[in-house]
């Protein structure tokens, strides 16, 4: 019997697994004709909902059963061989932050999947909420990965050459041989070896990609560019001016040879041209400390030297919450 049931939830994973590559695969190929197509107005613009809209294009808008399965697929997807699971993790990895910062994995507030809970609509609200969370910082995570391949393979951007085609012609070939090997080969790997190759290599030297142009285009502030994108979820989010961000970066980054971040406007207009960002609002600066989202922002980007104790009266300690994350939403007993 048991092995009956492990029989349907392989399969059922191996569904999941190809619908899920099929996603992010098309959340790229978006993310590149935004980047091609950067002077027309309908293109412009990352970060603002492609994650959520590709995945309703694919799953739908699943039951809230169905909803828990495919969430646990999905964390079982990020410790696979496949080449796109560095995606789901690192934004998993950045959910699991703010989830710890907030206090969501303890006591009382907790959610609780299993068989008797009694707050099963509350667990419910969680889930939803904390996947639509999860979408944006995949749509960060995209594209992070295509303002990388923008600067190192210029050609998969030149839509109406034939280089452009050969060069995305040999990315699906390569993506496909090392999907079909990790099929063949097993899954999963070590969860803790696929943890610490993901955490250490920049995303960009992860994914594949067709071979590096020669020449590439210039790319003067790679580290900036990839702190300001990766912290985009927390400006939505929490409302920041691009006076917060400029105060965070400041933290985070040595600007002193950037004039981007001299001025708010600077970085507003970078911000838009440059990295292809749209603020919404102007934001409330924080005058007297550093604003809300500070803490995850530190942790997702550490500063190269201490940052400043602004507002907090001891050092903030790092805590792997990823698989606290993970087994919030493991339980097998759930029930919609």
């Amino acid at each position: 019997m048991s092995n009956s049931v492990d029989n349907v939830a392989n399969e059922t994973f191996s569904y999941d697994a190809l619908m899920i590559h099929a996603w992010l695969n098309s959340l790229l190929e978006e993310a590149r004709e935004v980047y091609a197509s950067r002077k027309n107005p309908r293109f412009f613009g990352l970060q603002t909902g492609q994650a959520q809209r590709g995945f309703l294009r694919i799953f739908g808008n699943p039951k809230d059963a169905d909803l828990h399965r495919l969430i646990q697929n999905m964390y079982r997807f990020t410790t696979c061989s496949d080449p796109y699971a560095v995606i789901l993790f690192r934004a998993l990895d950045a959910l699991a932050l703010e989830h710890d910062n907030q206090g969501d994995f303890d006591g009382h507030r907790g959610p609780d999947f299993s068989e008797f809970s009694k707050r099963p609509r509350e667990a419910v609200r969680w889930m939803r909420e904390s996947m639509d969370r999860w979408l944006e910082w995949v749509d960060a995570f995209i594209h992070m990965q295509t303002h990388a391949q923008w600067h190192l393979a210029p050609e998969c951007f030149e839509t109406e050459s034939l280089r452009h085609n050969a060069a995305a012609l040999a990315a699906s070939e390569h993506r496909l041989e090392q999907f079909r090997s990790a099929r063949t080969t097993g899954w999963e790997t070590s969860h803790s070896d696929t943890t610490r190759f993901f955490r250490e290599l920049p995303l960009w030297q992860i994914l594949p990609q067709a071979t590096i142009s020669k020449p590439q285009r210039p790319w003067p502030h790679p580290e900036l560019d990839d702190a300001i994108i990766t912290l985009w979820p927390l400006v939505k989010r929490h409302y920041w001016s691009y006076a917060d961000l400029r105060n965070v970066l400041s933290d985070l980054q040595d600007c002193s040879d950037a004039c981007i971040c001299e001025s708010d406007r600077n970085l507003a207009i970078y911000c838009l041209h440059t990295l292809r960002l749209r603020k919404i609002g102007h934001g409330k600066t924080a005058r007297r400390e550093r604003p809300i989202g500070y803490t995850v922002a530190i942790k997702l980007c550490p500063p190269v030297t201490p940052a400043p104790s602004l507002a907090f009266s001891e050092a903030i300690p790092f805590t792997d919450s990823t698989d606290a994350l993970r087994a919030q939403l493991a339980q097998p007993g759930f029930q919609a």
